[in-house]
């Protein structure tokens, strides 16, 4: 079929050129994030860590690929527009200079979500209505056909199921400097589409990920997650073990992309699919005192096709032996409660001294990730502890990794 000219414009413009990308990280997690992407077998250039997360450029089906396996990141996108703006005027010529129908279409709404800091335009609103209706200007001008309104894909609304539109623009102004970026992703990176119900407290998937990467999980030797709650450990470690990539079950905004090539992401995902490795016998155990959360998660796994690998069991952590489960060393990963769910800070104290004592007298030689609400805490382990900071919540807390003694 021969192409239009918008067609063309777009290969030209944008698929046949290397973009800027953004990887958005949560705070603590930037190196994980650069040494993930630097690993990727990708033709990469200029990796580069920068406040906020890590930015790199490559090809959209790089875009496609590193949104497929990263797994710290919480967000990816693609710069599209920098300039400078010191008043509305300026801002409002520089925005319908940008060819709004290289990355974005009718088909979708678009929203903006804008920062600034250190600029004369400040108004994130007034910034975000004359984004938008440059953009819906530019579109409509462009006779691309009116917009459906069913609610379904392809139509003139948000999905209900998303809190983002697939055509998100986040725009930040610092020191009258503009950047414009698209969101790739949509749902945040940490939702793998396998965890359907959550317990209280539970961790993002991609916090989860830098626990085990501090505590040396790789995929091999066992893993005991004895406090699992909605078994975010036991979920991306089986992930990590079969090698199924972090983005496998979930889809991306950039599919409703103008410049998005089903063929290539179709391709990916094949390629990834051939390298899934079918677990041989279970080497993944989660246990909980909770038998409904330990119910969601059998049945999470069991949807997505990868509960061959995990053993789901009721135990109090207090009384489990790792030795009953198997002759090998692994790694245990923990993410205890605390604050309200425990007591006072005297209490908190007590209970991870327990924890700690437990520890020492069943996994000598293992190697542990746990997660500490103070730094202070870290005398209660039984190891010497690297302790790595980061925010979850809102709240500051502290990933302590090392080998038990």
């Amino acid at each position: 079929m021969k192409k239009t000219p918008l067609e063309k414009r777009i290969k030209r413009r944008v698929t046949a050129r290397k973009q800027l990308f953004f990887a958005v990280t949560p705070p603590g997690l930037k190196r994980l994030c650069h040494r993930e992407i630097s690993r990727l077998p990708l033709a990469l250039e200029e990796i580069t860590m920068i406040p906020g997360g890590v930015e790199f450029k490559g090809s959209l089906p790089d875009c496609y690929a590193a949104s497929l396996h990263l797994r710290s990141p919480s967000r990816i996108t693609m710069r599209i527009a920098r300039f400078k703006a010191e008043n509305f005027r300026t801002l409002e010529k520089k925005l319908n200079a940008v060819e709004w129908e290289l990355y974005l279409s009718r088909k979708f709404p678009v929203a903006c979500e804008v920062s600034t800091h250190h600029s004369r335009l400040y108004h994130k609103d007034a910034i975000a209505e004359r984004t938008e209706a440059a953009v819906r200007e530019r579109l409509e001008s462009l006779d691309q056909g009116p917009p459906k309104a069913s609610g379904k894909p392809g139509s003139g609304t948000t999905p209900a199921k998303s809190r983002h539109s697939p055509f998100t623009l986040f725009i930040r102004a610092q020191d009258d400097q503009f950047e414009i970026s698209l969101d790739a992703s949509g749902e945040l990176l940490h939702k793998r589409g396998i965890k359907k119900e959550v317990g209280k407290a539970p961790l993002r998937e991609n916090l989860a990920f830098a626990v085990l990467s501090a505590a040396g999980f790789t995929g091999e030797g066992p893993l005991v997650d004895p406090m699992c709650g909605s078994g975010t450990f036991s979920m991306e470690g089986t992930m990590i073990k079969q090698n199924i990539p972090p983005g496998f079950f979930r889809p991306f905004a950039f599919e409703q992309w103008p410049c998005f090539s089903r063929g290539q992401w179709r391709h990916l995902k094949q390629e990834a699919e051939k390298a899934i490795i079918g677990p041989e016998t279970p080497e993944i155990f989660a246990s909980d005192l909770d038998e409904t959360v330990l119910g969601h998660l059998q049945r999470g796994l069991t949807e997505c096709g990868i509960a061959g690998g995990i053993s789901v069991f009721r135990e109090n952590f207090f009384d489990l032996d790792p030795r009953i489960l198997t002759g090998k060393k692994g790694v245990v990963v923990l993410n205890p409660p605390y604050g309200k769910r425990i007591g006072n800070q005297n209490d908190v104290q007590a209970f991870f001294a327990r924890i700690g004592d437990h520890l020492k007298k069943k996994f000598t030689g293992w190697q542990a990730g746990i997660v500490l609400p103070d730094k202070g805490l870290v005398s209660t382990l039984p190891f010497s502890a690297a302790l790595t900071p980061v925010f979850h919540g809102g709240l500051e807390i502290f990933i302590a990794a090392g080998k038990i003694r």
